[in-house]
């Protein structure tokens, strides 16, 4: 959904003449609401960090070892991207008389402070401006969702500190006390844009729930998540015209999820049946590559436009219907080759005690 979002960069304007125009401009329009993968991202991704942390809780594996693994499985490839990206247009905007940074959304490395570069190594460039460095600015724009992720995560490990024993209450607590203070900060003006606690972990929290639901919970719990989550998705029918705004707001951020949250409690009996279906195979394979394609989708997607820009192709050109087969395809085989190359590498293995380790050893 995320591909397809950045891969249609039709403009609604111009080409009137054209018979096909109507239809560019609705593709284009279904684009860009495409957004939505993101909040569906997060609900998964509360799932998953919840298996995680379940697992290190269950098996006394510690907290150390949980951040390890994080840190392991999420900075090394990023870097290995975001250094290429650094590199590729920094030389081919260079060589091709700033054709790169015309054609594409991605601006010169060197226009980028030492904090910014910091704060986009680090992935805090997200709050790190509220405390120096002067403005916020992302050298790859969609690691915005990593720095949240994180964020997402360290909360995670400090709660296997604190309650380990109590981890699914303490993210409840978490979960409250973000509502909170994201309503509170709404409604005074707050500075808390870029940090988990200005909503963002809610639709986290969603997936953190599921976990606890589907592997703890019993068919009256799962029955009253179900409730929860549709209550939710009711409330955001009270913003009206927020829902339907071009512009992807909070109340559309917690529709999308709470609504994939229900759906997935709904559909939990036909998961073999999902997991075995063989017209499922390509999405398999996406998401075995799924980390690749988010890292590397972008960047392919700007640096084609751009190339095809200095060619001699006007933006009007790249009409949907070309620019979606074309750089989604270039973008999932890059994908799957980063897959195979780089992020294989750094991939953890399946959680052991120390004493299957051992025993793996002998």
């Amino acid at each position: 959904m995320v591909l397809g979002n950045h891969a249609v960069t039709y403009p609604f304007e111009g080409r009137t003449g054209d018979s096909l125009a109507p239809v560019y401009v609705a593709m284009s329009e279904v684009a860009a609401r495409l957004w939505m993968g993101v909040p569906i991202f997060f609900v998964i991704s509360g799932y998953c960090i919840s298996a995680a942390a379940d697992s290190h809780r269950r098996k006394n594996l510690g907290v150390v070892r949980y951040f390890a693994r994080r840190f392991r499985r999420i900075f090394p490839p990023y870097w290995v991207v975001l250094a290429t990206s650094a590199v590729l247009v920094g030389v081919g905007d260079v060589l091709l008389n700033g054709a790169i940074v015309r054609g594409s959304e991605f601006l010169r490395p060197w226009w980028f402070s030492g904090a910014q570069w910091f704060g986009s190594i680090t992935l805090t460039e997200l709050w790190r401006f509220h405390f120096f460095g002067g403005p916020k600015g992302l050298f790859l724009g969609h690691a915005w969702t990593l720095c949240y992720e994180e964020q997402f995560y360290a909360v995670c490990g400090l709660l296997l500190v604190l309650c380990p024993r109590r981890f699914f209450a303490g993210a409840a607590l978490v979960t409250l006390g973000v509502a909170i203070v994201a309503a509170a900060g709404t409604a005074w003006h707050w500075p808390i844009d870029g940090f988990f606690f200005d909503g963002g972990w809610l639709q986290f929290a969603f997936g953190v729930e599921l976990y606890r639901v589907l592997n703890y919970g019993d068919s009256l719990q799962r029955r009253l998540s179900l409730v929860a989550f549709m209550l939710v998705l009711l409330g955001t029918l009270s913003y009206g015209a927020a829902l339907l705004a071009p512009v992807k707001n909070q109340p559309q951020q917690l529709f999308v999820a709470s609504a994939f949250a229900a759906l997935a409690i709904v559909l939990r009996p036909m998961d073999s049946a999902i997991a075995g279906s063989t017209w499922l195979t390509p999405i398999r394979m996406c998401g075995v590559m799924c980390y690749s394609l988010y890292l590397v989708h972008l960047p392919v997607i700007n640096l084609l436009r751009a190339g095809l820009v200095a060619s001699g192709i006007s933006q009007q050109a790249l009409v949907p219907v070309i620019t979606l087969p074309l750089y989604g395809a270039v973008s999932i085989w890059l994908s799957w080759k980063f897959h195979l190359l780089i992020e294989r590498r750094f991939m953890n293995s399946p959680v052991q005690t120390s004493g299957q380790m051992a025993l793996a050893r002998q």
